[in-house]
Formats: structure tokens, sequence, C-alpha cells
């Protein structure tokens, strides 16, 4: 088990508002805290590490089985959430990710708890007010509203069991009652006094697309890189797992392998010119948070010669832009939670909140070009570079390139001073980050003491 970058860069930055730490393994002393993250911005908590981040005992699957079940049985209303066992220098720990709570206030043992910097303390009066009028003025998410005309033989029943045996064999999902359907979609929140919600619909509706036509996703591999021509079209419908199974079909189908041959050795290497497993969390991202009451909107594979487009209708959430995608830690907020909550029952979503950072990881262990995520017209877009695709750089880049040997750094003023006097310091942050994404340039620090240091790798 390899270890977690972003763990470990949470053990060194110590708790804060949204990275809790406890030592004991015990469910009822880690339940406040996830109870308080969810009604905050979400975050993480690291179970088995002292305050001042040592990690005091070794954690295992048993034991995050164990505290996944407390957690689901004691933590109300019902609430998605990851729990992992991770890996460090100094022994295994457990992690419980968590995204911002969409029904706030959550409650553990009848008391509703809060971050307030490090720590966590129960809500008083008026932090409770605010909780409560905050989910009083939310409309009611689309998701959750009631899908007309959707009756249960519309629905999958063979897909509704297989979810409900992946959610108690691999989760640790209870169902009470989990031989009757209509109480385990009350149960996960797809259905309301008897009415099947959107939510249900989308996941489980034979016939969805009949009902809701912007659930159709469109696939189109190009000829050339600006896309006059195609070499072929699909349209997928059905439900959201089908509609996750054609696109991956679709991406092997027109994604090449290379094979390369390493230095000193005859062996021929094959890797692909994108990283699967970046590509299936994209889709899967793009097809939980894209904006379902847009009924305009969709989601689209464009397939080009050097590059990879997902569109998804929607805006990311507030406070997030497009650069804090790239980032280690950034707030978890969930467009469709009800929706999310089922892939991750069914062996789809791995950990909630560190998606993009997985996407960023993989391709930067690749030596590939960062991918890009940016909202454009209507929705949000996720572009990967091929492994082929060349490196556009400016004069500013080409000649800090130039003159920083691998291994040197220099620091925002200085790239200013030197290069970039001429244009704006928003714009020489950009070049930076830029070079960064592409693997030109490793960043450390934050704010006044950041340096980006030269690394080997050639545009």
């Amino acid at each position: 088990m390899s270890e977690e970058p972003l763990t470990l860069d949470l053990l060194r930055r110590g708790e804060s508002e949204r990275t809790a730490f406890v030592g004991a393994y015990e469910p009822g002393r880690v339940a406040p805290h996830v109870c308080a993250l969810l009604n905050g911005e979400g975050g993480s908590m690291l179970v088995g590490v002292a305050r001042g981040g040592k990690v005091l005992a070794t954690a295992d699957d048993t034991l995050a089985a164990q505290t996944r079940e407390y957690l689901h049985q004691n933590i109300a209303p019902i609430a998605l959430f990851t729990v992992s066992v991770d890996p460090t220098p100094d022994g295994s720990i457990l992690v419980v990710d968590v995204p911002a709570g969409s029904q706030r206030p959550y409650v553990f043992e009848g008391t509703v708890f809060v971050r307030q910097g490090r720590q966590t303390v129960k809500a008083d009066a008026e932090t409770m007010r605010r909780l409560v009028e905050r989910r009083a003025s939310q409309p009611l998410r689309w998701e959750r509203r009631a899908s007309l005309g959707l009756e249960r033989i519309h629905l999958d029943g063979d897909l509704i069991a297989q979810t409900i045996h992946r959610a108690q064999e691999r989760r640790g999902y209870a169902f009470p009652d989990a031989a009757n359907h209509e109480a385990v979609l009350e149960q996960l929140a797809l259905s309301h006094r008897g009415q099947l919600t959107n939510a249900a619909d989308v996941l489980f509706g034979r016939d969805v697309a009949r009902r809701h036509a912007q659930t159709r996703v469109r696939a189109v591999r190009y000829e050339t890189d600006k896309g006059d021509h195609f070499l072929d079209e699909q349209l997928f419908e059905g439900p959201a797992f089908s509609i996750l199974e054609n696109g991956l079909a679709f991406f092997r189908r027109h994604v090449a392998i290379g094979a390369e041959f390493p230095e000193g050795s005859l062996a021929r290497e094959s890797r692909p010119q994108y990283p699967f497993a970046s590509l299936r969390e994209g889709l899967v991202n793009a097809l939980v948070h894209r904006d379902y009451a847009s009924f305009s909107g969709s989601v689209a594979i464009s397939i080009y010669p050097n590059r990879i487009e997902l569109w998804n209708s929607g805006r990311l959430p507030k406070g997030i832009s497009a650069r804090d995608l790239q980032r280690e830690s950034h707030a978890s907020i969930l467009v469709n939670p009800d929706i999310s909550h089922v892939f991750y029952l069914h062996e789809l979503m791995e950990r909630v909140g560190r998606g993009t950072f997985k996407i960023v990881q993989e391709c930067r262990s690749l030596g590939m070009r960062l991918p890009e995520w940016k909202e454009v017209t209507g929705g949000v877009q996720l572009t990967f570079f091929s492994r082929s695709a060349g490196l556009d750089l400016n004069s500013r880049q080409k000649d800090l390139l130039h003159d920083l040997a691998p291994g040197t750094a220099i620091r925002i003023r200085d790239f200013i001073d030197r290069y970039a006097s001429e244009v704006s310091d928003r714009q020489a942050r950009r070049d930076l980050s830029d070079l960064e994404a592409a693997g030109l340039l490793r960043r450390e620090g934050s704010g006044p003491k950041t340096v980006y240091y030269r690394t080997d790798k050639s545009p």
C-alpha cells in the first residue's frame, strides 16, 4: 500500500478548521469531529494521531470497517463520508474524508458539533439558529424533486440489488430490510412518501432519457484538434452507471497506447497516451457533479488527436476556483450528494474530496502535462493533454527555463522583476503556475515564502 501524499501533507500541516486529529481508535471519540466537519466546509479526520501530529498506533481494515459502521449508525441525517487506512512512515492510520454536509445540522447522540479553529465544540444557540436557517433557506435540490411519471416498474431492479450487495459486502453499509427495495430507496433518500425522486431516475431508471433528455451523453472522436471533422460519434443514455461504462468503452476504443524502449533495455514498455484511472475519475466527477436541473445541459466527451475534454453543465461550487482543483486540499462540496452517495456505495467513488488531486497526482507521476479545469459556456471543462502534446510557452517562460538550472529555485518577486515586468503580477503568477502544471517547476511553501524549483523535465 503506497503512502498518500495528501495525508502526509495533512500530518505536516497539523490541525486546522478543516483537519482534526484524535489519538484513540474509539468511534465514539471520532464521531463528534466527523459531525463537526459535516456542519462546516468538510475536511479530513486523522485517527491514531496525537494533537502534535505523532502517529500513536497502527490501524487496519477491520478497524476501518468498524468505525465506518458506527458512524453510519450514529450520525444523523444520512451522510456521505469515506474511511480509509493510509500508511505513513510511522504506521498506518485511519483517515475519514468528509464533504460539506447538505442537510445541516448533523447530530451525534443528540448534540450538534462544529469546528472553531482547531477545536470541535458543541454548537451554541446562535450557531444552531444559523445552521437551521441556512437549511430552511436552501431550495429543494433537483435530485430530490419528484420525478414525474416515474413508477417503481420503471426502475432496474437488478441494478438496485447489485448496489445493495456492494454497499453491504464492500462498504459495510447496513440496510434494516435489504430485500425491500422500496425501503432501501427511502433510506437512501431516493424516495419520499412513496414518490420516487429525480436522483432515483438518474441512477436506476430504465428509460430515464424519455423523462430527462438532458441525461444523455454525447461522445465524439475528432479527426483534427480543430474539431471540424469527426471519426466517431455516439449518444449514450440510460442509468448513470451504464453511461459510465459506455463512456469508458469509448475511451478504450480511441485512446492509443504507445510503445517505448527505455534506454539500455530491449524490453518494450506500453504506456497509454492518457492515464485511464484519471479519465475514469474525471468522467465520474462529470456525472455526479453536473447540473441536472439545466434542461439544455449535458455531459460531453470530446477526443482530439492531442487532448481529451470532459464538459458538464453547471458551475464550480462557490468559493472554489478552477486552480483550487489542482491543489492538494480544497473544500469538498457535493453538488448532488444523493447521487454521489450511491456512486460511492456502488464502488465508483473511492474517497470524497480527493478525486481531482488524484487526477493531478497520476498525471504528475507519469511525467505528463497536468490537466486543466475551467468554466466555459455554461459548464465546467476538464482537459487532459496527451503524452505527445507539445507545450506552448511564451517568451517569459522560455527565458526562465533557459536560465534556471535543474534543482535551483526562484521566488515570485524575482521572476516578476527579471522576466515579467511588462505584464501584470497576475499574469506572471499564471506563467509560473502553468510551468508547475506542466511539471517543469515544483512549488514549495505558500504566500510570500513560495519558491519554485526547476525540475529535470525538459519542455
